[in-house]
């Protein structure tokens, strides 16, 4: 059997064998996962967290909620369908490696152009295969995430969670900075409003449902200033969603605060729990955090429920979602607080991450911001 690139299986096989080395998957607690390294043969660093989903591994590896981290994918088989040059959810690989129990060694699809493990190598991402995820994921379960490194299989386990323990976790100014950036985006069709997002780390995926919406975009880095945000004539501001704590950005909950009140805004993920603690809310770390496609959410107004999409380890504090702020979507597993309004100041945040519907339209979180903006 060929593949894309005119190389037979078997021959493809034997060259990977002569670069495959045993490595393992060490955490900051000092439990060791071995497995085979493949991708880009190295170590690296970053915070080992699980997802759940049966599909999407080419959106995580280039979401920009996952930099920093080390995603372990807990489905068996990984790269079956290859990477197309459509679906990143960013222009570059944001997760710091990632951890498989099989990565397939064939790909079938019509719009792949290359197998995961070459675009591995081509972005010097480094991976780990042949690894009981199962078990990784039942222990980050019942210990939390944590700091995680693929290291060489002949490491020491005990020194390198040392290092992991005291190097700690990758400060959130520092990862907000590698994902932000400005830019702007033109609908098809004559504009009929104006968004700006604040990126903390927008997808590609949100910023096509808003100019397929008819809205111009004018995305801005994630340090601009108030009344930047306010000058670009813009009907209605979006807090994009994006990585790290959000308790640690106090430049931009202060900018957040200052924007509440004086335009309508929608807080999706990470701007969601900025938009709680600027409005005085607080936020809490998960011990495990929502990474996957299919998290149950019910709408407490008494509108119709929805299946979700979301990357996160943040959660709003069910009693304290603001001043002037009401709950209005819970998680059903585990009740965890999925979306907040203040009305007066039109103001709402969400959790999830909105995606496009069965019929391929935006998002009606999205379409209902953006409609409202045009009344």
């Amino acid at each position: 059997m060929l593949r894309r690139d005119g190389v037979p299986d078997h021959i493809r096989s034997k060259r990977e064998a002569t670069i495959m080395a045993n490595a393992a998957l060490i955490l900051a607690d000092g439990t060791r996962f071995e497995g085979e390294a493949f991708g880009h043969i190295g170590e690296t660093v970053g915070v080992a967290a699980f997802y759940t989903g049966v599909v999407g591994y080419q959106e995580v590896l280039t979401h920009p909620s996952y930099r920093g981290l080390l995603p372990v994918f807990t489905y068996p088989i990984i790269g079956a369908v290859g990477v197309n040059a459509e679906d990143h959810a960013s222009p570059a690989v944001q997760a710091a490696g990632l951890v498989v129990r099989e990565a397939s060694r064939t790909y079938s699809n019509f719009r792949a152009d290359r197998a995961l493990p070459d675009f591995l190598r081509e972005k010097k991402v480094v991976g780990l295969r042949e690894v009981d995820t199962r078990a990784v994921a039942v222990h980050l379960r019942d210990h939390g995430e944590m700091a995680a490194a693929i290291a060489p299989a002949d490491a020491d386990a005990g020194r390198v969670a040392d290092r992991l323990r005291k190097k700690g976790t990758p400060a959130s100014a520092a990862l907000l900075a590698d994902v932000t950036w400005a830019g702007r985006r033109e609908p098809d069709a004559n504009p009929a409003a104006v968004v700006a997002v604040l990126n903390l780390g927008v997808t590609v995926g949100l910023l096509a449902q808003l100019t397929a919406l008819g809205c111009v975009v004018e995305v801005m880095t994630a340090d601009a200033p108030t009344e930047d945000l306010l000058d670009a004539g813009t009907d209605g501001i979006i807090l994009s969603g994006g990585p790290g704590d959000p308790r640690d950005l106090e430049p931009q909950i202060e900018t957040v605060a200052a924007l509440v009140g004086e335009t309508p805004l929608l807080g999706i993920g990470l701007g969601h729990q900025v938009l709680a603690l600027a409005l005085g809310g607080q936020v809490e770390a998960m011990p495990v955090g929502h990474r996957g496609l299919n998290y149950p959410v019910r709408n407490e107004t008494g509108g119709r429920g929805a299946i979700t999409v979301q990357h996160h380890r943040y959660a709003v504090v069910r009693d304290a979602p603001g001043d002037g702020a009401a709950v209005t979507h819970s998680n059903l597993n585990d009740g965890t607080v999925e979306g907040l309004e203040h009305a007066d100041a039109r103001a709402r945040g969400i959790q999830w991450h909105p995606t496009r519907d069965d019929m391929n339209r935006p998002s009606p979180v999205l379409r209902a911001f953006c409609e409202g903006l045009k009344a």
